[in-house]
């Protein structure tokens, strides 16, 4: 198993695990629904930063997912396979962004 994740680590490569790295800061330091918006001190981070972040996040998912699909598309079984868990990966990032933050955005409105 943990080498499994090693691997999938080194294929996905540094711009992919930064990308995850940053969906998962953006999941465990989401406010509360309830907290309202702070503008001083580093309090602005997660309800000012983050929410604007989380988006960008989820739609990054989304275009690396389709550009792995893309790609795959042209590669020997092998190299599509690799494609394909990542594009899982992506999914399974951009749904739980989503779970995560709709709630949290639909109440700032």
């Amino acid at each position: 198993m943990k080498n499994k994740i090693n691997n999938f680590i080194i294929q996905a490569g540094p711009i992919r695990n930064i990308l995850y790295i940053l969906g998962i800061i953006t999941i465990v330091l989401k406010p509360d629904n309830s907290s309202g918006l702070n503008l001083e001190g580093l309090q602005f981070i997660p309800t000012l930063v983050l929410p604007v972040i989380a988006p960008l996040l989820i739609t990054g998912f989304f275009l690396d997912m389709l550009m792995s699909r893309i790609y795959a598309s042209e590669q020997p079984a092998e190299i599509r396979q690799k494609f394909k868990n990542i594009s899982r990966i992506d999914l399974l990032m951009a749904s739980l962004l989503l779970i995560f933050w709709v709630p949290y955005l639909l109440s700032m409105s």
